[in-house]
């Protein structure tokens, strides 16, 4: 399974070695969740303070820590749709004494469900973020640090679902290039180096994916063609 995964990443990274890199199998630290309703949630403004981790093995074992509770489990890779599908998923079972936590602790358990897919929308060498469906997104960091410091490569795309200019927003980061792919992994654009918008009226309805690079890496984001 595991060189199942290396050789669709290897094809749709950039054509990069992920073996190489391994920018997946390492512990990442949960700082933001975004849902399609309301503003952003950030880690940092729990109180009290936590420091919720996930850590993936190369054998796709994983483990780590919400609010009150270690958990552990495996993921089972899904060839073509770049998803992670949890299973045996376990945790302590302590009961959390805060408010906030337990319904930290809820959201965030809920993703390791069994059965329920978790589609890979960023990864970088220091950021990793899944979605079970879009508007719904859990972001990792591979520092425990505070907001300002994580998210200084941020890097968002807007309008989606778009129809014709797709705009992207980077803080801090100049854009090197933009490439987009079908689901099948095909490259069907390219934009022009230091601009922070492509124009997508040419494509044909449906889903794709958009990797932009910059000098700290690779943000690899969805986006739907109206």
């Amino acid at each position: 399974m595991r060189k199942i995964l290396l050789i669709i990443l290897i094809s749709f990274f950039s054509f990069q070695s992920f073996a190489q890199d391994s920018e997946l199998f390492k512990t990442w630290y949960l700082y933001r969740m975004d849902f399609d309703f309301g503003e952003p949630q950030y880690v940092e403004n729990i109180d009290p303070v936590i420091s919720p981790y996930l850590t993936i093995n190369e054998s796709f074992e994983f483990n780590g820590f919400g609010a009150c509770n270690s958990f552990s489990g495996s993921f089972i890779y899904t060839e073509g749709d770049f998803t992670l599908t949890p299973i045996n998923f376990e945790n302590t079972n302590i009961d959390c004494v805060h408010p906030e936590h337990i319904l930290f602790e809820e959201g965030y358990f809920f993703q390791f469900s069994e059965g329920l897919l978790l589609y890979i929308v960023d990864l970088q060498e220091t950021q990793f973020a899944f979605d079970q469906y879009p508007g719904f997104t859990y972001a990792f960091s591979n520092e425990p640090l505070s907001l300002k410091d994580n998210i200084i490569n941020k890097i968002k795309i807007y309008p989606n679902p778009v129809s014709d200019i797709l705009h992207i927003s980077s803080e801090n980061t100049e854009i090197e290039s933009i490439f987009i792919y079908s689901l099948t992994g095909k490259k069907v654009l390219e934009g022009l180096n230091e601009t922070n918008y492509i124009d997508v009226s040419t494509l044909s309805k449906g889903l794709y994916f958009i990797e932009i690079s910059s000098s700290p890496g690779k943000s690899i984001k969805k986006f739907i063609k109206k």
